[in-house]
């Protein structure tokens, strides 16, 4: 399900309703912005509703603060790591930076997403750093919503089995390939068949987000999608981009990596079915998880993401 930006006179762009619990303290927020130099940059964020207006928040300062006040596009996508199939995007405009009522916002998101109340400076984080940072309380008006379920689709083909759901993520040792820059403490988020949250840039210099399927190979994160697909051709623009992946037993603990992605074409195909067999332990991808039909009609990439920074975890653990 997608929903356009509203035009002159038109409704306001809304969250459907199956999907508002995504926007409304869902397990995982990740909220995109962009940096001074036009990249993406994505941190985890907790995130409620507000009408229709989607409210984060941050404090004076912090980066995404920053980027927020220099380019107003963003775009936020919710979803539960260990339901990944089922999302919401929300690219959308910051309409309000504000400091009033900030600090009574942070209190009762950081209350929600505890489950009892709570104080975010003394219970959350500790109480000094009240003396030093300055909540913002961020609110963002929707312009276009993709709101994507899991639920099973018709079978592929005849002997094909429908749509699998993910397996759950499992703990497992990290081959030799590093990663590159990624800390050794978070090899485990790259090889462990978690979703990530990758994010492109349009033709007009905004994010877009989805889940991907990844792994690692030379040193570069990977992706596999399509040329025909909106994020790639965001990449034949534009080849800035950012992966953000959380760790789904603990959703303070994440890695982002931000950099230039290179396409390639050669051996595309046998990665995808890499990423089917672990993700979903069906043999191949085209004939098993979509359509073999469709294999003929979309030219498929893979994007070796070239990191220039890596950031870890949140800068305050949340409860």
């Amino acid at each position: 399900m997608s929903t356009g930006a509203p035009r002159a006179g038109h409704t306001a762009v809304v969250i459907p309703a199956s999907h508002t619990d995504l926007a409304q303290h869902p397990r995982v927020a990740a909220l995109t912005t962009v940096t001074r130099d036009g990249t993406p940059q994505t941190s985890v964020v907790w995130c409620d509703l507000d009408g229709g207006v989607v409210r984060v928040n941050t404090m004076r300062g912090f980066a995404k603060e920053r980027n927020m006040r220099r380019r107003p596009r963003v775009t936020l996508l919710g979803y539960d790591p260990r339901r990944p199939l089922r999302y919401l995007e929300v690219r959308g405009t910051v309409i309000g930076l504000d400091e009033d009522g900030a600090r009574e916002h942070l209190d009762a998101i950081a209350s929600a997403y505890a489950g009892r109340p709570v104080r975010y400076f003394g219970d959350v984080v500790p109480a000094h750093y009240a003396q030093t940072e300055v909540p913002v309380l961020c609110r963002i008006r929707p312009r276009h919503v993709v709101a994507v379920d899991d639920e099973p689709s018709p079978p592929p083909g005849p002997g094909s089995s429908t749509a699998p759901r993910p397996r759950s993520p499992s703990s497992t040792t990290p081959p030799a390939d590093t990663g590159g820059p990624v800390p050794r403490s978070h090899l485990d988020l790259l090889h462990r068949g978690i979703c990530g949250v990758f994010t492109t840039m349009d033709s007009r210099g905004r994010p877009q987000s989805s889940l991907v399927w990844l792994d690692t190979d030379g040193g570069c994160a990977r992706v596999n999608t399509t040329l025909e697909r909106q994020k790639g051709r965001n990449l034949l623009g534009d080849p800035s981009a950012s992966l953000l992946v959380v760790d789904p037993d603990d959703t303070s603990r994440y890695v982002q990596i931000r950099g230039e992605v290179e396409l390639v074409r050669d051996g595309a195909l046998e990665h995808l079915d890499a990423l089917a067999r672990t993700y979903t332990d069906k043999p191949g991808f085209y004939g098993h998880v979509h359509p073999v039909a469709l294999a003929s009609k979309e030219t498929r990439v893979i994007c070796r993401l070239h990191a220039r920074h890596v950031t870890c975890d949140a800068i305050h653990a949340g409860p």
